[in-house]
């Protein structure tokens, strides 16, 4: 029977505690083995720890509250964070279709057939015209001239043979990519387009009243540009193969007077022909050349 008095025999407890004294030691010896294998970290003032001085965090940073990503070394000093600086740049170079362009405007770009599902994809109203191989469409919340004010369709597509082929820009609020507006004047054309313009006066105009400024966009002209012509894929040289379309942007102004000449190239502007240029922008189009030609439009 088992008395819960009775004592341990008193040789059996020396030997207990010996084992027990070894085993410490061991664990101890082994502890101070591992921390002299390992590296000091040192500790700032702020307590906390840091393996390396290049030892970075990611921090939410924006002056606006908005959520951006930084990186921040432990020492105060910023550094770009790659990552960021890809997603930032990525976004600066996407193509903004709220901007008339050389790839079209708000999802319509040059050459794209236009048919009954594009019309109303698009929210886009047909203007009233017989002629089906041209005429204009716009948005159906825009209906043409205001006779009361005067307020033209801020944008109009010109469709020729059922594909886009012409976008024009009437109203100044509507942004263009060379950074012209409608209202503007020749002196800041010429600019932005480092005077590579050619000059013509509208064949309705003779005072000069009414005259163009034209641009060739992607291609250069082969066999000399004629004013009185269109020109044709025989004269024109595309700058970039992947190109399937010639544009040109063509700049109607009002308020101008004749220069000596009714026709002014690229290369033949003088000093006197460019202080002579006076108007404003009246009206921005950018288009294929046959489109650009038409002087009456689809009329």
């Amino acid at each position: 029977m088992f008395h819960s008095h009775q004592r341990l025999p008193h040789a059996l407890l020396p030997t207990k505690i010996k084992l027990l004294l070894v085993a410490a030691c061991l664990m101890g010896s082994m502890q101070l083995l591992v921390g002299c294998d390992s590296p000091q970290t040192p500790i700032d003032d702020k307590g906390a720890t840091r393996s390396d001085d290049n030892l970075k965090i990611n921090t939410n940073l924006s002056s606006n509250g908005s959520d951006s990503t930084e990186t921040i070394d432990l020492d105060g000093t910023e550094t770009n964070n790659p990552i960021a600086e890809k997603e930032s740049t990525t976004a600066a170079i996407m193509p903004d279709n709220q901007t008339v362009s050389t790839t079209g405007y708000q999802g319509l770009d040059f050459g794209q057939a236009i048919t009954p599902k594009v019309l109303t994809d698009f929210g886009l109203n047909k203007g009233n015209s017989d002629n089906e191989q041209c005429y204009y469409v716009s948005a159906i919340n825009e209906r043409g001239i205001d006779q009361a004010t005067d307020k033209r369709t801020a944008v109009l597509y010109q469709i020729i043979d059922g594909k886009v082929a012409l976008i024009r820009i009437q109203d100044a609020n509507t942004p263009f990519y060379t950074g012209i507006h409608v209202g503007d004047t020749a002196a800041e054309v010429m600019s932005a387009h480092h005077e590579n313009l050619h000059y013509t006066i509208d064949k309705y105009a003779v005072d000069g009243d009414y005259y163009n400024l034209i641009a060739n966009v992607n291609f250069e002209v082969v066999d000399g540009y004629q004013s009185d012509a269109p020109l044709t894929e025989k004269k024109i040289k595309l700058d970039n193969q992947d190109e399937t379309l010639p544009l040109q942007i063509k700049y109607h102004f009002k308020g101008g007077k004749k220069l000596n000449s009714n026709s002014v190239s690229e290369k033949e502007w003088s000093a006197d022909d460019k202080s002579a240029l006076q108007g404003e922008v009246e009206r921005i189009d950018i288009g294929i050349p046959e489109a650009i030609y038409l002087v009456e439009g689809c009329s």
